[in-house]
């Protein structure tokens, strides 16, 4: 049966509080998520080495009301080699997924995962071992469904063939996706995800906080710019344009370039108003309502201001025509 997604979730990488108010802050927020029917979480255990799994748990288990949570396990790759270290297992092995799910759940407190995404493509390519594993716990009752995170074309479908030999299925592929980034129609991610019934959850949604427009007119953050600038450059392959890589490294990525997407900004900022809503707003509901491919959209928060306005993406659609307008202001 397939797993049944939310149209939107809260993303949780930077609950990660320095001071005893801060930590108040975002318990609130999550309060605020659950008094509103936002119940999905998105969380992974390289967010702080776990402390950001850690700081859920303490606040689902004060909340005390039921909630759904994704997290993600991180095998040895070529994007992230230092993978954490396992005390049992080696963590070169696909049986590292299982001991990484145990604590991942301990740190959470429950005893099962709505969503087991796998992070990132494993160094050792074997993606059918991994969902051997994952297939494992997904009859174990551990996980309710199996993802994977910035995998490509071919290792999505690897994944959903891996899966479907077992009897089971690829639930969601996570990848960059939003109004400035639009590499997954392109390059057969979209396509892949639609041949196997996968959601697609576009991770930066909101490319950082560009497209609240909260940047325009001013240089995006330093930390934006470095993580962004290594996308630029195309190293995972995600961006399958023609652009030389020499060219990458002395040009400005689209979503740092504010005075190059501020036609974007005015479409948006203009369609907003027609609507009464915002532009962070617009970009969301874009995603939301995409006829393109099934969509799962987990913005990160870190307010209740921040909760309040990613709600306000749902209960209502973009016009055909605004799409066209907005998709042609992003080309």
């Amino acid at each position: 049966m397939k797993y049944q997604f939310p149209k939107l979730g809260a993303g949780t990488m930077l609950w990660l509080p320095k001071t005893e108010e801060e930590k108040q802050q975002y318990f609130r927020t999550f309060q605020y998520c659950l008094d509103n029917g936002l119940d999905f979480f998105d969380t992974a255990e390289v967010y702080g080495n776990g402390k950001v799994e850690t700081l859920l748990g303490e606040f689902i288990r004060k909340d005390g009301r039921p909630v759904r949570i994704s997290s993600k396990f991180a095998p040895p790759s070529k994007m992230n080699p230092a993978a954490p270290k396992r005390k049992q297992a080696d963590r070169n092995s696909p049986e590292a997924l299982s001991e990484a799910l145990d604590d991942t759940l301990r740190r959470l407190g429950l005893e099962h995962l709505d969503l087991y995404l796998m992070h990132t493509p494993p160094k050792n390519g074997n993606i059918d071992a991994y969902m051997e594993v994952m297939s494992r716990e997904l009859e174990n009752g551990r996980i309710k469904a199996i993802g994977v995170c910035n995998h490509g074309k071919e290792q999505i479908e690897a994944a959903a063939k891996a899966l479907e030999k077992r009897g089971h299925q690829l639930s969601a592929a996570m990848v960059g996706y939003n109004l400035l980034r639009r590499y997954p129609e392109t390059n057969g991610v979209i396509d892949i995800c639609n041949k196997y019934s996968v959601t697609l959850i576009p991770y930066a949604p909101l490319a950082e906080g560009t497209l609240t427009g909260k940047y325009r007119g001013e240089r995006v953050p330093m930390k934006y710019f470095v993580t962004s600038y290594f996308g630029h450059l195309n190293l995972t392959q995600e961006r399958d344009d023609a652009v030389p890589f020499i060219k990458r490294l002395f040009s400005k990525p689209l979503e740092c370039d504010t005075k190059k997407i501020e036609p974007l900004m005015c479409t948006l900022e203009q369609i907003a108003k027609k609507y009464d809503k915002s532009i962070a707003q617009v970009s969301l509901n874009w995603l939301v309502t995409n006829p393109k491919v099934a969509i799962f959209t987990i913005p990160g928060i870190r307010s209740e201001k921040q909760a309040e306005s990613n709600l306000g993406a749902l209960g209502w659609s973009l016009s055909a025509e605004d799409r066209e307008i907005i998709d042609e202001a992003a080309l």
